[in-house]
């Protein structure tokens, strides 16, 4: 039966319409966009599919309470700015000790410090103007009001950018950043000639710690 169908439905495409239906669909891949995971469950496991998982993500993302902060932001050329913004209540986390991984959630208002200790880079470019690359926060220390201490592997997604406004006006800052290096003349940016994937200087105005973290009562008190 299998064969009877398989020589039913050959004679209805020639050679010349399957390389053309090839062809149209390689021409219609938008690089540099990933291949879609399919939206498959698989029974046996009970694992929901990428989509349904990236969907649950972000509902959670989105209910997420926010709270007014404010902080003292340090840039990467020494300056310091002190302004409020609104980040998370709370941050969600494992972290190893010993033998055991533990769960964490802690609120805003507890940390004493962020700073982000290194960066890992990954090239992302290259043209002319030599190669480019995108760095970002491999070593994160969050210390607590309380003395207890985390190190983490990244930086929570929504501190990678944050939006914040003090007596100058509003303004934006990132935690990753971007870097040119060119072959004998070095990094466009940070300075320096060593092209080393792991660094710990930071591009002159991203931030490398947050700190203060006291709460702003909207009602115009502390």
């Amino acid at each position: 039966m299998l064969i009877r169908l398989i020589n039913f439905i050959q004679p209805k495409f020639s050679p010349y319409l399957v390389g053309l239906l090839t062809a149209s669909s390689l021409f219609s891949i938008q690089y540099p966009s990933p291949p879609k995971t399919p939206d498959v469950n698989d029974p046996a496991s009970g694992v929901n599919s990428a989509k349904e998982v990236s969907t649950k993500r972000n509902t959670l993302s989105k209910k997420t309470p926010q709270t007014l902060m404010r902080v003292r932001i340090h840039l990467g050329d020494k300056s310091v700015i002190v302004a409020e913004a609104s980040l998370s209540a709370t941050y969600s986390f494992s972290h190893q000790k010993g033998q055991l991984t533990y769960q964490q959630t802690i609120r805003a208002e507890d940390i004493r410090e962020l700073t982000i200790e290194a960066y890992r880079a990954r090239k992302v470019a290259t043209d002319k103007e030599g190669d480019t690359y995108e760095f970002e926060p491999s070593q994160v220390r969050i210390e607590l009001k309380d003395g207890q201490s985390f190190t983490l592997s990244y930086l929570f997604k929504d501190l990678r950018k944050i939006q914040a406004k003090n007596a100058d006006g509003t303004f934006t800052v990132f935690g990753f950043f971007a870097d040119t290096f060119k072959a004998h003349k070095g990094w466009r940016e940070r300075g320096g000639n060593s092209l080393s994937l792991v660094t710990h200087k930071a591009h002159p105005a991203a931030f490398t710690k947050l700190e203060y973290f006291e709460t702003v009562d909207k009602t115009g008190g502390n």
